[in-house]
């Protein structure tokens, strides 16, 4: 057990934020007023139990005679009220100090959450592209908000918890030593071999049980969201019960798993309780064979019963704390990735794009991979060009793409914007020229100018970018048709929107962000005939001026307008075509 609570405090102080150190060590002045209160508060009923039990206490007892002199008090009658009084006073006062003082624990590790869950955020990303396509969105759900949650609520809450309730209850037991030792040796002897059988007992499955919630979670929720926004798949292939199984699978492991974290949970109050009636019975025992007179006795019952009062709780709070503990060692695997994250430090370089974007000798393969992807690929795209790339699938167009866009780095050779090198420190800042509408655009779950104007918050939207966005997009007359204009919900994932519309509100999302270079990614292969012959129109209406257009197209048609269309094969380009070239 100390143990897990040294190695457990050790392991926290080592993913502390910057800052945080000095706050823990407040908190820990805050515990230790918090238990000197608790005792004080207990404390408060001996001059009442002493008045009411012993008679005479009031006229020999040298602390409580004094305070009876001095407050003028004329019967006993009048000074038991005034202690019973004091005792509500004490109480209170000591239940409105404690809850500003669990606020501050809770501000401490709730705030830690936030924390972790913005650094875990920020460390995803920093491990790019890659990773994003290939780790599952849930596992990184869970890893950005659950983890950090249950980090804060059921690793740092509980290590406060526990120190508390040990500081209260090692203050109980020193005043009960004081009182008759003997009486601690009888409560050790039966209250401590029951907690530890049962922390020995259920330590193992309570860790079991949250590992393997853990990894069910986001098993869970992956199957849930693939029967959601697979629904007309899933009913058209009849296969609603194979996912409903899967999922009633998943929601079964869980269900077992709650009942047993809910045993567990519960299970310390009825043992602690059945314990402390034991010590009833051995200090009855005690009582009547070892102490002179049953006045003797009774008193020793009412000091345990009130100790009692407070010690049930403290220890039913210490074993919770210790299983909570125990349970969540797991997330220290996810926790402790922040402390060996170090982001990198912004070094950004201001780019142009006035002239061209450059492919010198591009080679690219993956890392997992022997053989590349792309071969010595040399590219002029002039500013103001449309360009358009042809090719079978795995021709390595989309990994081009990519490339330009900054997702992928070069294996071999570099990419060019007006003789400045895409790298990590200019990453940022091309990014502002650039554009992407891609196959299916992602789409919010809010209105059509959230949709345009990404990422950019409600109240802060430029009405007249927006407005231009949408026209140029070809988007205007839809727009009109919509009930409430340009704040119509448009549905999650775009549900309200046809295919062709979908496109429209990637390329007005372009324009509105400033992108003075737009890249379609087979942008219009899933749309029907008329509805490419539209989105080309729109193609054509922004090409021709400043604005660089580069498109992957699945059909030719698409790149009716194109300046120049590159075809890939194998990795290289093969040739380098006109569309009507390529028509004839």
């Amino acid at each position: 057990m100390n143990n897990l609570i040294f190695s457990t405090i050790k392991r926290i102080l080592q993913v502390l934020p910057p800052g945080y150190k000095k706050k823990s060590a407040k908190m820990m002045v805050l515990l230790f007023i918090n238990s000197v209160m608790e005792l004080f508060g207990l404390a408060a009923f001996l001059p009442l139990f002493s008045v009411i039990l012993q008679d005479g206490v009031i006229q020999t007892h040298p602390i409580i005679s004094k305070v009876y002199k001095i407050g003028g008090f004329v019967s006993e009658n009048q000074f038991i009220l005034f202690l019973a009084g004091f005792i509500v006073f004490a109480i209170i006062f000591k239940n409105v100090m404690s809850l500003f003082i669990l606020r501050s624990q809770a501000r401490f590790s709730l705030s830690l959450y936030q924390y972790f869950a913005i650094r875990l955020h920020e460390l995803f990303y920093s491990k790019g592209f890659a990773f994003f396509k290939q780790t599952n969105s849930n596992v990184i759900m869970r890893d950005v908000n659950v983890i950090p949650q249950r980090f804060a609520n059921n690793m740092v809450l509980p290590v406060f918890n526990f120190l508390n309730e040990l500081f209260v209850l090692s203050f109980i037991l020193i005043s009960l030593v004081l009182y008759d030792w003997k009486a601690i040796v009888l409560l050790s002897c039966t209250i401590l071999p029951i907690f530890m059988l049962f922390y020995n007992w259920v330590k193992g499955r309570t860790a079991k049980v949250e590992k393997v919630s853990n990894e069910i979670v986001p098993l869970l929720g992956k199957s849930i969201f693939q029967s959601i926004f697979g629904y007309t798949d899933v009913e058209i292939t009849n296969s609603q019960y194979k996912f409903r199984n899967k999922i009633a699978y998943y929601l079964n492991k869980l269900v077992k798993l709650s009942v047993k974290r809910t045993i567990y949970a519960q299970a310390p109050t009825k043992v602690i309780e059945a314990g402390m009636v034991i010590t009833i019975f051995a200090i009855t025992a005690y009582g009547l064979f070892f102490l002179p007179d049953r006045s003797g006795l009774a008193a020793l019952l009412g000091l345990f019963a009130l100790a009692a009062y407070r010690i049930l709780p403290s220890v039913n709070r210490i074993m919770i704390a210790l299983i909570s503990i125990k349970g969540h060692q797991f997330t220290f695997d996810t926790i402790l990735d922040v402390k060996e994250f170090t982001p990198d430090v912004e070094n950004e370089e201001h780019i142009t794009f006035n002239n061209n974007i450059k492919l010198n000798n591009i080679s690219f393969r993956f890392p997992d991979s022997k053989t590349n992807l792309l071969n010595k690929i040399n590219l002029n795209i002039a500013k103001g060009e449309s360009i358009g790339f042809i090719g079978p699938s795995g021709a390595g167009k989309t990994t081009l793409m990519n490339m330009m866009l900054g997702f992928w780095k070069a294996t071999e050779g570099q990419i060019q914007v007006d003789n400045s090198i895409l790298k990590d420190s200019t990453i940022k800042s091309w990014r502002d020229y650039v554009g992407y509408v891609q196959q299916e655009v992602y789409i919010l779950d809010g209105t059509l100018a959230e949709n345009i104007a990404f990422g950019i918050d409600k109240s802060q939207i430029n009405q007249k970018k927006l407005v231009k966005a949408i026209k140029q997009a070809s988007l205007w007359n839809f727009v009109q048709s919509l009930p409430q204009k340009m704040e119509t919900m448009i549905g999650e994932r775009g549900t309200k929107l046809s295919g062709g519309q979908r496109q429209r509100v990637g390329i007005a999302r372009a324009i509105y962000s400033g992108a003075t270079i737009l890249f379609f990614d087979e942008a219009t292969s899933a749309l029907d005939s008329q509805t490419e012959q539209e989105i080309t129109e729109s193609i054509r209406l922004l090409s021709g001026g400043d604005l660089t257009i580069i498109v992957i197209a699945h059909r030719i048609s698409t790149l009716k307008y194109s300046d120049r269309i590159i075809e890939i094969n194998n990795g290289s380009i093969t040739r380098e075509v006109t569309y009507e070239e390529l028509s004839n």
